[in-house]
């Protein structure tokens, strides 16, 4: 990989408009200032290893940030296996049920590991 993530600490500080200038709504790039606020601060740590429950209701919280980014967040960063983003369209389009809720109500089964399911679905 050649590519370095910006530091939470600079995305704080960044502007909203040059956070937009890389191809983001400016609503999104605000949440993702936010977001970056909360981390540089340590009042939300983003490792694998935290509670990711309690990380995933934390992320809520935040302002802009509903649950599939939340859970995608606690799949990606903090590698919970049992993640799952019931609300992405792409999920719902694969599984061939009829909703979000519905999509939900079948990954129970799915548990532990959820998070390895959407990603066999989104492969799909």
């Amino acid at each position: 990989m050649n590519r370095i993530a910006p530091s939470a600490e600079s995305l704080s500080i960044a502007r909203s408009t040059t956070v937009a200038s890389l191809g983001l709504p400016r609503a999104r790039a605000e949440s993702l200032r936010n977001l970056a606020r909360v981390v540089a601060r340590r009042e939300l740590d983003l490792e694998p290893g935290v509670d990711p429950t309690a990380i995933v209701a934390r992320l809520v919280e935040l302002p802009g940030i509903g649950p599939w980014t939340a859970e995608y967040i606690a799949m990606r960063a903090l590698r919970w296996p049992d993640a799952f983003p019931a609300g992405d369209l792409g999920l719902v389009k694969a599984s061939r049920l009829k909703s979000a809720k519905a999509l939900e109500k079948a990954a129970e089964r799915w548990r532990p590991w959820r998070a390895y399911a959407a990603m066999h679905l989104w492969e799909a």
